[in-house]
């Protein structure tokens, strides 16, 4: 049966060929790293009492440092946005949201009322990673009739 010693030389070559077709990864030498995994905002405010009601501003406009030290910081930045209430619960009007990209920006409350103490609530947002959120609330009194 001369087809047998046919057969398996036949299959022998389609074995080597087989293992020749393969696609071959193109190796540079570099190690592949993938992209790090964005860091939970890490936020500080300083000189204001957060969850206090005893800040002071010296006028109807109190500007605000916020320090965001997350290492690293999100690739795409982050969104700061201000909201405001006067003690009746009404909305008192701030500026627009704020963007940052670098570790520190400073923000200004803007039309505090008189003699009255201002809810204050800071969110900070990245913009890579929306659900990487932090929330801060203070008051703030304008001590000027």
């Amino acid at each position: 049966m001369p087809f047998k010693k046919y057969f398996l030389i036949i299959c022998c070559a389609l074995a080597v060929m087989a293992g020749g077709c393969k696609k071959k990864k193109k190796d540079d030498g570099t190690p592949v790293t993938p992209p790090a995994q964005e860091a939970e905002l890490a936020i500080t405010i300083p000189n204001i009492n957060l969850n206090q009601d005893n800040n002071a501003a010296q006028g109807n406009t109190l500007g605000v440092t916020v320090n965001v030290t997350s290492t690293p910081l999100p690739p795409e930045g982050y969104t700061i946005t201000i909201t405001a209430t006067n003690p009746a619960g009404e909305v008192i009007a701030q500026n627009a949201a704020v963007a940052g990209t670098g570790g520190s920006t400073d923000i200004t409350l803007i039309n505090l009322p008189s003699l009255q103490v201002a809810k204050i609530v800071v969110t900070v947002t990245s913009n890579t990673k929306p659900s990487n959120t932090k929330t801060f609330r203070f008051g703030v009194m304008n001590k000027v009739p």
